[in-house]
């Protein structure tokens, strides 16, 4: 009994999001209603409602989706296959969800991959101060990377670019070079 609710719960939220995703080709998500996406997916309100605050709600969970596999696999890698493949990996993520992320980007909700990446970061409460602005920070540098990537319209990235490049790229590591001469 369970396994078939899992499966018709599957299905309402697999039946809104391409509802959504096929009404935002057609019309900026702006204008688009509940109503409407319900009937078009059709599934009634209530089945929205029990599942989601707003539209928003559906895209995120969509980006989470399209990533959490992803992220499963690779967090198991080595340490230093982490660093140099971190950065092509992630991208390819978001060129194989290309879509996905048009839509986001032409509705003026490109902001929803910031708020992804927060949330993959976990910044909360729950940890402590530290590394939560540890996390927050990462979260910050991950955004402006895809972001930017994604401005300059998802094509290949500069040769051998690794965190470790990024890291050796900040003010500080700068501002001490400087003073050390």
């Amino acid at each position: 009994m369970t396994e078939r609710k899992n499966e018709a719960h599957d299905m309402v939220m697999e039946s809104l999001t391409q509802a959504l995703l096929q009404l935002m080709e057609k019309k900026p998500l702006s204008k688009i209603n509940v109503s409407e996406l319900c009937t078009r997916a059709g599934v009634g309100r209530v089945s929205f409602y029990r599942n989601f605050d707003s539209m928003d709600d559906i895209l995120v969970q969509h980006l989470k989706k399209c990533t959490d596999e992803w992220w499963r696999d690779f967090s198991q890698k080595e340490v230093e296959s982490f660093y140099t493949d971190f950065w092509p990996e992630l991208l390819e993520q978001y060129r194989a969800n290309g879509h996905l992320v048009r839509l986001l980007y032409e509705n003026n909700a490109s902001h929803l991959i910031k708020d992804h990446i927060f949330a993959c970061c976990r910044t909360t409460f729950e940890v402590d101060e530290e590394e939560s602005y540890a996390r927050a920070a990462l979260a910050g540098a991950l955004y402006g990377m895809v972001d930017e990537w994604i401005k300059r319209g998802m094509g290949s990235l500069p040769e051998n670019f690794s965190i470790r490049k990024i890291i050796n790229l900040m003010p500080r590591q700068e501002a001490l070079t400087k003073k050390e001469l």
